[in-house]
């Protein structure tokens, strides 16, 4: 039974990274299932025996039960108190429907609860991890398979990236083990979805591989250097050592190559902390060279090419102006806002994505999962009381492992456990840029290093002692057994819930619920729907899809109940909050759908569809003015959208002197107002509109060339080529080292017969192209 636990956890640990990095509900119930199991099979075990102390336990239960805590629905008075933040986004959100007396902390219960299930099954992957480890033989066992399986996959991943670069490339691309599709493209690596995240892994594997590389080093007298070199030979532990060096040598170029700026700088650093920790605790200073002889090792197998790429990526972080180019400083002062709102509990475990809207000032509405900085994604989740139990958590478990290791003598628990400390240390460094806490295979790690530092430090390697210093704990082996059966359990009624609503509906996702849907698919869809919110009833979309098949079927009632649940699971979606308001609207009830319509907006502003939803209803209200207002706003934020504000207004009956008015000051929206000026053949107004839209120039952040091109081509196509020239001057004002448009100046002048002025503009655009 012991080895049955034992083989599911070191199946578990290379399961996890396997699974794509362990980011899907499939991989993250297979994962949590087999730790669970283990730990059943492992406890059933120890009936007859006592387990070992677990240290830092207490705090990490504290952790797992603030988190079901954000789940829990509370008094609203009482929320209103602890997090005033959410308490208002019930109340704008389903409080426009019906009173709101009770309400969870978290904005997204759902996730908050597959956060607790993930973070319980660590707690208790790290609890199992610590009773098999603290056997000698098993925690060298399972250091070795873990060696050779980071040698593996990095082999594996130095492979991929050499046949990547090379010319008429053979194989699948952008697939993950060329296999799966990539949803970013260029970024996989080995199994993992992006680079970063495999560079998470390695920055924890590599330091406990050179550990083990420096653990079986040869220990050579002070003798002619033929001596030495033959003796350096036979040292009987001299294959382990020099293939532990291969290993950790392939393992560090695999980080290297995926040209991840933060892993690379992690790895470096956590190289030399681990020589230094080393060289202070055994005062030799020849781990140093070794350290340093991997690391001319791995330098020179990563090859030209690869370097070449790596120093690319570097210089890829200025911009020309000399300042630091990345979209994460945005991420990060909009985390700091959420952080603001949600300072004690977060906006619940998990919940990011569902709350950044909210908060977004970086441009587009591209989905963001996570903060790209776990301190501040912690926080902005789960406030400042989950992350500083975290926290404690953290320090605890070091410091008992440290005081521990003080004591130790022995050379495989002092460079186990210093290789630990280098491995915690670099993956705290690499979470100030990225967020490998939240991929499931690399928390699952980190709590795997946290086990073995413990273990290395505690574990007992000489014969005829105690196996290790840890003390056996009172509590009956029932206790965690129970608590691994009842994880399970959540684990299978939660995630395998939320497959299985996913398998019963995902056949009828593409029928489209409008005015002409037959009542066979109406019923269809129905019947899915119900099998999916029977396994899945934390899925607050299956309760929106249920509302307005209701809706569709004349059942008001209904449909207002399964509106009702869709807002109490997911307060801050901005299509189901539009959704229920036109439904309301409907059953006449104006003042909740306007408030519903409203709050849309304003939790999820970047979002064009909340801005077209609201203006139509207004349009249709007869609120002309107030719905003008909000396709400015909607063009203001995303000038791209004025086309479809424009045909909006023209499928409402407004007329052109109504749309010009509702233009913002942005260049775009005039020149796609001039543009449809020009298709209905108003010449006079359209050059009007395209004149005025260069008036806004003053009003725009970047600088386009487009602006000027489009008035330009106007006014050629009209023949007026003096007021072409006119335009391209202006822009070679702005724009003054584009040879582009000085080649199309001096084209006008020479139409215009200026000879003397066509060559100049010509010399000069010939010059910036070479220099360009």
């Amino acid at each position: 039974m012991q080895q049955t636990a034992y083989s599911l956890f070191i199946a578990t640990l290379i399961f996890a990274p396997m699974a794509f990095g362990t980011v899907e509900t499939w991989s993250y119930t297979i994962m949590e299932l087999m730790i669970c199991v283990s730990a059943m099979f492992l406890f059933t075990f120890h009936r007859q025996s006592r387990v070992y102390q677990v240290p830092g336990l207490i705090p990490l239960f504290l952790v797992s039960g603030m988190i079901l805590f954000q789940t829990i629905p509370l008094p609203a008075s009482l929320v209103q108190l602890i997090s005033p933040e959410t308490h208002q986004i019930y109340q704008d959100t389903i409080g426009a429907i019906s009173p709101v007396h009770w309400m969870p902390i978290s904005i997204y219960p759902r996730s908050t609860l597959m956060t607790f299930l993930c973070f319980s099954s660590y707690v208790l992957f790290y609890a199992i991890a610590i009773q098999f480890l603290s056997n000698a033989a098993l925690l060298k066992k399972t250091l070795a398979i873990l060696a050779w399986f980071g040698a593996v996959l990095a082999i594996f991943v130095i492979f991929e990236f050499f046949t990547k670069i090379l010319n008429n490339y053979p194989l699948a691309h952008e697939k993950i083990l060329f296999l799966r599709e990539s949803v970013h493209a260029g970024r996989s690596v080995g199994p993992y979805v992006n680079r970063n995240h495999y560079a998470g892994l390695v920055e924890m594997i590599f330091p406990l591989v050179l550990g083990l590389f420096l653990v079986y080093r040869p220990v050579i007298a002070r003798v002619a250097f033929k001596k030495q070199l033959a003796d350096f030979f036979l040292q009987k532990r001299i294959h382990s050592h020099l293939l532990y060096g291969a290993a950790a040598v392939l393992i560090a170029t695999s980080l290297f190559v995926t040209l991840s700026r933060g892993g690379i700088i992690s790895l470096t650093l956590s190289m030399g902390m681990l020589a230094l920790f080393l060289i202070l605790k055994t005062n030799q200073k020849r781990v140093g060279i070794f350290v340093g002889i991997v690391f001319v090792m791995v330098f020179f197998l990563t090859g030209t090419d690869a370097w070449y790429r790596i120093l690319a990526r570097f210089e890829s972080t200025w911009n020309e102006a000399g300042e630091i180019s990345t979209s994460r400083f945005v991420y990060w002062a909009d985390s700091i806002e959420i952080i603001k709102d949600f300072p004690l509990f977060g906006a619940g475990a998990g919940a990011f994505e569902y709350i950044y809207p909210k908060y977004r000032t970086y441009p587009g509405n591209n989905l963001l999962e996570h903060a790209h900085n776990d301190y501040l994604e912690f926080l902005a989740t789960g406030g400042i009381i989950i992350a500083g139990l975290m926290l404690f958590a953290l320090i605890f478990i070091l410091y008992k492992a440290f005081q521990a290791y003080r004591k130790r003598r022995e050379g495989y628990a002092i460079y186990v456990f210093v290789s630990c400390l280098a491995a915690v240390l670099s993956i705290l460094l690499h979470a100030f840029v990225e967020f490998n806490m939240q991929i499931g295979a690399n928390g699952l790690y980190f709590f795997f290093i946290l086990a073995v530092a413990v273990s290395a430090a505690n574990t007992r390697f000489r014969n005829g002692l105690p196996a290790t210093y840890l003390k056996q704990s009172t509590v009956k082996f029932y206790i965690p057994l129970l608590a691994a059966f009842c994880l399970g359990a959540g684990v299978v009624y939660l995630n395998f819930g939320a497959l299985l609503g996913n398998f019963y509906f995902s056949d009828y996702r593409s029928i489209s619920l409008d005015n002409n849907i037959s009542s066979k698919n109406l019923h269809l869809l129905h019947t899915a729907a119900q099998k999916a919110v029977a396994a899945d009833p934390m899925n607050p979309e299956y309760y929106n899809i249920l509302a307005k098949i209701s809706e569709a079927s004349e059942q008001p009632d209904a449909a207002l109940h399964y509106y009702k649940k869709s807002l109490r699971l997911a307060p801050l979606n901005s299509r189901y909050l539009n959704d229920a308001g036109d439904f309301l609207s409907g059953q006449g009830n104006h003042i909740a759908a306007d408030q519903l319509m409203r709050t849309a907006i304003s939790y999820d502003h970047h979002n064009p569809m909340t801005y077209f939803n609201y203006a139509s209803w207004l349009f249709q209200e007869n609120q002309t003015e107030k719905g003008l207002t909000i396709l400015q706003s909607a063009m203001a934020m995303d000038p791209e959208t004025t086309d479809t504000c424009l045909a909006l207004m023209v499928w409402f009956g407004l007329n052109e002197k109504q749309m010009q008015e509702a233009l913002p000051d942005r260049v775009q929206p005039h020149l796609v107002f001039a543009d449809y000026l020009d298709s209905k053949g108003n010449y006079e107004k359209a050059e009007a509109s395209y004149m005025e839209a260069l008036d806004y120039l003053s009003y725009e952040d970047e600088m386009k060339k487009a602006f000027f091109i489009k008035v330009y081509r106007f006014f050629v196509n009209q023949k007026a080529h003096d007021k072409a020239l006119h335009v391209i001057q202006q822009a070679i004002r702005y724009i003054p080292n584009d040879y582009h448009l000085h080649q199309i100046a001096g084209n006008l002048y020479e139409k215009l017969g200026i000879t003397y002025r066509a060559d100049e503009e010509y010399r000069k655009a010939s010059i910036l192209k070479k220099n360009d």
